[in-house]
């Protein structure tokens, strides 16, 4: 009875080691194929170069210029000589460009400012220009009015002349009209507001970006300087860049 239970507890012994080994070697090829398939994925990956890796490590809880025992706060910040020396950062519209004027010649800036308010109006300001260049104004009107309804859907806002005719001979035989009345016929508000981009200026030659914005949508418009022989800044072209109606977003 002795030998036989000797007998299977050697047989039992030998089957629970070979299983176990079994297990063991199933999870060392589990453990290569899947060490193998990680090594594959990083080799073939390809990999950027790490971004601002010095700042990931820098301490910005303090600044040089202001001392440690300071609580660093977003006023203590702005007010401290290290803000100052910082470059500025100017807002940006989106599809027009940078409102940076920080640089914009004061001569140049005066006449742009004098172009704008009057076009607001819907007036032009031929004054601006060379009599050599009248012309490119003449264009610049016409475009804006035929491009005006297909863009906005309504007729482009004139005024009416024989209204102005009438008024007119009102005041030559005496007779008296509303002031309302002729404020509604000699101006016409064709823009609510312009916005000046950033001015480009090189040698005698300047560029600056103008949108002329209204209820419907707006209008974006460059206008052309150059200094002419006698060292005067004057308009010598202009032109539209971008006439776009305002969609309304969907109310959910």
């Amino acid at each position: 009875m002795l030998k036989k239970f000797v007998f299977y507890f050697a047989v039992f012994c030998l089957i629970f080691v070979s299983c176990k080994n079994s297990d063991i070697g199933d999870m060392n090829q589990n453990s290569s194929s899947l060490k193998s398939v990680a090594e594959k994925k990083i080799t073939e990956t390809d990999w950027t170069f790490e971004l601002e890796k010095d700042r990931l490590a820098q301490d910005i809880s303090v600044v040089n210029s202001i001392e440690k025992k300071i609580k660093l706060t977003p006023q203590v910040f702005l007010n401290s000589t290290y803000s100052k020396n910082l470059e500025p950062v100017f807002p940006c519209v989106e599809g027009f460009g940078s409102l940076n004027t920080s640089n914009f010649n004061s001569e140049i800036k005066k006449m742009t400012e004098e172009f704008a308010s009057s076009l607001c109006k819907n007036k032009f300001a031929s004054n601006l220009f060379d009599s050599s260049d009248i012309y490119e104004l003449a264009l610049f009107s016409i475009e804006l009015k035929n491009r005006w309804e297909k863009t906005f859907d309504f007729p482009y806002p004139e005024i009416d002349e024989k209204k102005s005719e009438e008024l007119q001979n009102q005041e030559k035989t005496g007779e008296n009209s509303s002031d309302a009345e002729k404020q509604t016929v000699q101006e016409i508000i064709l823009f609510d507001e312009y916005i000046l981009g950033e001015p480009f200026e090189m040698n005698s030659l300047c560029e600056v970006p103008v949108r002329f914005v209204q209820k419907k949508g707006f209008v974006d418009v460059v206008l052309y300087f150059f200094k002419n022989p006698n060292g005067n800044w004057k308009i010598n072209q202009l032109q539209i860049l971008k006439m776009q109606k305002k969609f309304k977003k969907d109310v959910r």
